[in-house]
């Protein structure tokens, strides 16, 4: 990063690093570009022979704005000082701002069909900006480093699969060239990507914004906590004191470990876990391959059957395998797990049905559920490693700030999942970071898209109170706010992972609703939303937006809905469709004053319109949940 102080001669004209050759701008506004130079420098631009200019204040910023252009190029943008910037192969376009956390982070070379999704990402008129992550005390003027690339195989690999393609398909709709900013950091909460000055507002935070702004100055801190951070990575990888102590070993003695019950115990085993179980083969099988399933880890293991490793998974995968013939003995065999969580505690989390042992004819031998024998320190102990990226304003500061004005069309977010714990927290705060983003870049009510979350983990047997379900809800609540839109992901996730591989729907969903938003297309961007609500006997009319050519189910029985009466007890209900509304009932509450749909992480539902796109989970009711009251 350059720094400009006033005083200070001879410092040659730059320009913010959000700009570089092969970059879109925006197009029909006066796009603004700016740098530093030296104070009272005059600073000139030049495009397409137009001109602007100005003078470089006394702390030696600067900052002109472009005539409008219409979409097209390429064009060459010059800027002229003490010396000359050039910029090529610059067109004027829609650009998109990408922001979130991991599943706007996952990259396209890690979504569905991958290689063929890879190959074919070839578009001159799309252009790609990664964002370097920097978590910040204080707001930064410039990035560290970053530029603009036309959209290739080798570039788009490694970028977000959600903005690669929700660019891919406005770009083919509209036919104007596409800018997208990747800016996104995963595992992160709301409130670092939200300025210090909203935050200040909200009550739950600004005590905790004052003590940071007042604090020691932490960022002198992150050299130190990287290489902390490098040396968890060299235990990970390298440590394997477990395996020299023959904790594999069909002979190794673990009668004095302790026990946990798997799956999802309550122990917190921290850092590197070694597992031991020992299983009876019987004689029969001897020499046999056989088959084991250990469910979901969480989210590293490396696993051994008799001494020899069969694999390890990334997070978050199944761990199933097949045991080679040669490694089956008669009687004790032993299963030993390498487990750990990067940045949490490491589990089992199944489920308990998966945790099996198999015959070569299928037939279960053995359930890999109940008693684990496990060890802790064994290898060394993991070196704290501090979040500073979920700070709160950290990433405003070290990532959002030095973009900002650029000029965009709109933000496509990507977030959530960092905050359900805090779903009534998050009512208030994603509207105040929407609001504060839009204030800061003079643009007015921008198009603001974001993902509703993803269906994840175990569906329900009974109804209960769930806080993914209110994080959803608070998601919902900031269509209130103008020039929003969201797109429903809860048919499209995975029980077993939180980043679906389905980048597609997310994307093409986030385009409709920016056809819609945006560009003002008469089009169904969304499915059924939630209207309003009557109760006729026993009964329960519900009424909805969105509804298209009309509501549909997707199966032969509508299923997902939930009915209380004045206990607040929920049932699952009967439920159906007529013309465009739903009628809910349910034999157990003859008068009920509550409706819910889709009301858990993980929930069966089906209700759609015919356009095909998922009805938004939603109640009726406002009580009091699992995260109200919790900061």
């Amino acid at each position: 990063m350059f720094l400009i102080r006033p005083g200070i001669s001879n410092a040659e004209v730059k320009v913010a690093r959000i700009f570089s050759s092969h970059m879109v701008l925006q197009r029909d506004v006066n796009a603004p570009v700016w740098g530093t130079a030296n104070p009272g420098e005059k600073v000139i631009v030049e495009i397409d022979g137009l001109i602007s200019s100005t003078t470089a204040s006394g702390k030696g910023k600067w900052k002109v704005y472009l005539p409008a252009f219409e979409a097209g190029g390429p064009y060459e943008l010059l800027v002229k000082g003490s010396n000359e910037v050039k910029f090529t192969d610059v067109m004027f376009g829609d650009v998109w701002l990408a922001s979130g956390q991991s599943n706007m982070q996952w990259s396209l070379d890690r979504s569905n069909n991958a290689d063929e999704e890879v190959k074919h990402a070839n578009h001159t008129n799309i252009r790609l900006f990664y964002v370097p992550r920097r978590a910040a005390k204080n707001p930064k003027d410039d990035l560290e480093g970053g530029q603009w690339d036309v959209c290739t195989p080798e570039v788009a690999k490694g970028f977000s699969a959600v903005a690669y393609f929700f660019g891919k398909e406005l770009n083919k709709d509209l036919n104007v060239p596409i800018g997208l900013i990747n800016c996104n950091w995963g595992g992160t909460v709301a409130e670092a990507w939200t300025s210090s000055e909203m935050l200040q507002t909200l009550p739950d935070f600004k005590e905790r914004v004052i003590d940071l702004n007042e604090g020691p100055d932490w960022e002198e801190d992150i050299p130190a906590n990287d290489r902390r951070g490098s040396a968890k990575n060299q235990i990970i990888d390298k440590s394997f004191k477990g395996l020299e102590a023959g904790i594999h070993r069909i002979s190794y003695n673990s009668n004095d470990w302790p026990v946990v019950i798997a799956p999802d115990w309550e122990e917190k085993l921290e850092g590197i876990v070694w597992m031991r179980k020992v299983v009876e083969i019987p004689k029969e099988f001897k020499g046999k391959e056989l088959r084991f399933d250990l469910g979901r880890l969480d989210n590293n293991g490396t696993v051994y059957f008799n001494e020899q490793e069969l694999g390890t998974t990334d997070m978050p995968h199944f761990a199933e395998y097949t045991v080679p013939a040669k490694l089956v003995k008669a009687g004790k065999n032993v299963i030993a797990v390498r487990l750990l969580h990067r940045w949490g505690i490491p589990n089992f989390l199944g489920p308990e049905e998966r945790m099996k042992l198999y015959a070569p004819n299928g037939a279960v031998l053995e359930s890999l559920a109940g008693p684990w024998k496990y060890k802790t320190g064994l290898e060394p102990v993991f070196p704290e490693v501090v979040s500073y990226q979920n700070y709160p304003m950290s990433l405003f500061n070290g990532m959002l700030n030095p973009i900002i004005p650029f000029g965009i069309k709109g933000v496509i977010w990507y977030q959530g999942e960092s905050n359900t714990s805090r779903g009534f927290q998050y009512r208030r705060l994603f509207k105040s970071m929407i609001e504060d983003w839009r204030v800061r870049w003079g643009m007015g009510y921008f198009p603001f898209l974001f993902v509703q979350l993803a269906n994840y983990m175990d569906t329900p047997e009974q109804p209960t109170e769930d806080h993914w379900a209110e994080l959803r809800e608070a998601q919902t609540m900031a269509l209130q706010l103008p020039n929003t839109g969201m797109a429903v992901t809860i048919d499209i996730g995975e029980r077993f992972d939180i980043h679906p591989r389905n980048k597609q729907d997310v994307g093409y969903r986030l385009a409709l609703a920016a056809k819609k938003v945006a560009y003002g297309q008469r089009i169904v961007h969304s499915g059924p939303l939630y209207r309003s609500y009557e109760i006729n006997g026993s009964d329960v009319e519900i009424a909805f937006d969105h509804i298209g050519k009309g509501l549909v189910t997707r199966g032969d029985q509508l299923i997902g809905f939930q009915i209380a009466g004045k206990d607040r007890k929920f049932y699952w209900a009967d439920a159906q469709i007529v013309g465009g509304k739903v009628f809910v009932s349910s034999d157990q509450v003859k008068e009920p004053v509550a409706v819910r749909y889709g009301w858990a992480r993980n929930p069966a539902c089906n209700l759609y319109n015919k356009d095909g796109l998922p009805a938004s989970p939603f109640r009726t009711d406002d009580w009091p949940g699992k995260t109200s009251g919790n900061k």
